[in-house]
């Protein structure tokens, strides 16, 4: 059934739309910005590098349920979620989101690879201990990052406020597995949800909200308490540890890994929240 909008709603939805597309160009302003100061500068690089030396404390007691997480990421499981959530936006009669959804993770996906192999270089400062390749953004929490919030945008209203916060943890959950297992740094996940954001929230740009059923502002509440308390803990072991030498003390990167592994939920809830609240109407 075609639902007609009256001018109240229509003007929210125009204003709703153009800060989606606001906060799309803002999010690849900070993709550049992470990579600019976690991967060109020294300063950046050794914050980064004290707590990816810290994930290596207890890697061989996690590594089992790290590689459960990261073992779901695959062709396959992109391909049946693309699909799935396109039949869901065919059978609600969202003809362009139907469309939106394959493109945002297609675009999303894209744009890690060419910015990881192509785009970005991360210099030889001599402080990386590890990869010393550029490995910003990271592959496999752009692919969840990309499932959940396709996910997200296809679901029924009344369940968004659900969803949000699931597909919230489910990236995290993967994002920090990576760095568990010693494949990335905190910067190259931050990157990644970064991306998928963008592309998701400009699919919101295009075709525009939709009606807030379910409980979207108590969820909204949670992550945004959420990503304000994750970002002040992570900026406090920031500056906890920002002082750390060559060959920091287990505690120093037991804190710099924590705050890594807390600062991304915090940018997780922020980022779901985002299209969570510019993807919905208020309540009528």
């Amino acid at each position: 059934m075609t639902q007609t909008l009256t001018r109240e709603q229509r003007r929210t939805d125009s204003t709703r739309r153009t800060v989606a597309a606001l906060l799309a160009v803002l999010a690849a302003a900070a993709v550049t910005t992470v990579w600019w100061f976690f991967v060109t500068t020294a300063t950046g690089q050794h914050l980064d590098d004290v707590a990816y030396t810290g994930s290596r404390i207890g890697r061989t007691r996690l590594a089992e349920y790290t590689q459960s997480v990261l073992d779901v990421v695959s062709v396959p499981f992109l391909i049946v979620v693309i699909v799935v959530a396109t039949a869901v936006a065919l059978l609600r009669r969202r003809w362009w989101l139907a469309l939106g959804v394959g493109a945002v993770v297609g675009a999303a996906n894209l744009t890690t690879q060419l910015l990881k192999y192509e785009v970005f270089n991360r210099p030889d400062l001599g402080i990386t201990d590890g990869y010393a390749a550029n490995t910003l953004p990271s592959g496999h929490t752009t692919v969840a990052g990309s499932v959940g919030l396709a996910v997200l945008l296809v679901a029924p209203a009344r369940w968004r406020w659900l969803v949000a916060p699931l597909a919230a943890v489910y990236t995290g959950a993967t994002g920090i597995a990576t760095m568990a297992d010693g494949w990335h740094r905190a910067s190259d996940v931050v990157a990644a949800v970064l991306v998928v954001t963008g592309w998701a929230l400009l699919a919101v740009a295009v075709t525009g909200p939709v009606d807030a059923v379910g409980p979207v502002r108590a969820a909204g509440w949670v992550l945004g308490v959420a990503g304000v308390a994750g970002a002040l803990v992570a900026l406090v072991c920031l500056l906890l540890t920002r002082g750390a030498d060559a060959d920091p003390s287990r505690a120093q990167m037991l804190i710099a890994y924590g705050g890594a592994s807390v600062g991304v939920m915090a940018v997780l809830s922020l980022a779901t929240l985002a299209v969570l609240l510019v993807g919905a109407r208020p309540a009528r």
